[in-house]
């Protein structure tokens, strides 16, 4: 078993959780990644079948939003930032489960909060978790971040890189200043 990160170190995953992380954008990745770590019964879900197949190729059971069945987890993590992400963590929740919101959110996210009160939701922020560890986990390469960067560039190629960056469906960009 290891502790998911968040501020307060208060989740702790096994294998005996059905877990379900919403987003395959690069938070998506590399908290799917990690959760699979501990064992759980991990789903990783997107729009994206080109992302999710960086999962797929890590073990992880993939799907689309069509294919969650609701109330069926004990821990839900939106990754998405987005209202509907949200609300499709929450219905994949049984009662009593914990909904945790890795991401922040554009603009002001809606909700229905007696859907939260009668299904007795825990909702956990968790924006960053210590460093040490996850460094480690890169170290020993059981996080893999190389699937999730898309280009390498020059210092004197920066403003191209941003550019690049910005495009829909690119992960990250890396510009090296040592060249």
């Amino acid at each position: 078993m290891i502790t998911f990160s968040t501020p307060n170190q208060q989740i702790e995953i096994d294998e005996n959780q059905r877990v379900l992380v919403v987003g395959d954008g690069k938070l998506g990745q590399l908290v799917a990644q990690t959760l699979a770590l501990t064992g759980c019964d991990l789903w990783a879900i997107g729009r994206h079948s080109e992302k999710l197949a960086n999962l797929a190729a890590r073990g992880i059971k993939i799907g689309l939003e069509a294919d969650v069945q609701e109330r069926s987890f004990d821990i839900a993590v939106d990754c998405t930032g987005n209202p509907q992400g949200f609300d499709l963590a929450r219905r994949s929740l049984r009662p009593r489960g914990i909904l945790v919101l890795k991401s922040t959110y554009a603009g002001k996210l809606t909700l229905d909060a007696s859907a939260l009160v009668v299904d007795e939701i825990t909702v956990i922020g968790s924006r960053c978790g210590p460093f040490a560890p996850a460094l480690k986990l890169l170290e020993q390469e059981k996080v893999d971040v190389k699937p999730l960067i898309h280009g390498r560039y020059t210092i004197d190629e920066g403003l191209k890189a941003f550019g690049i960056a910005q495009k829909r469906g690119i992960l990250k960009v890396l510009v090296e200043i040592n060249h």
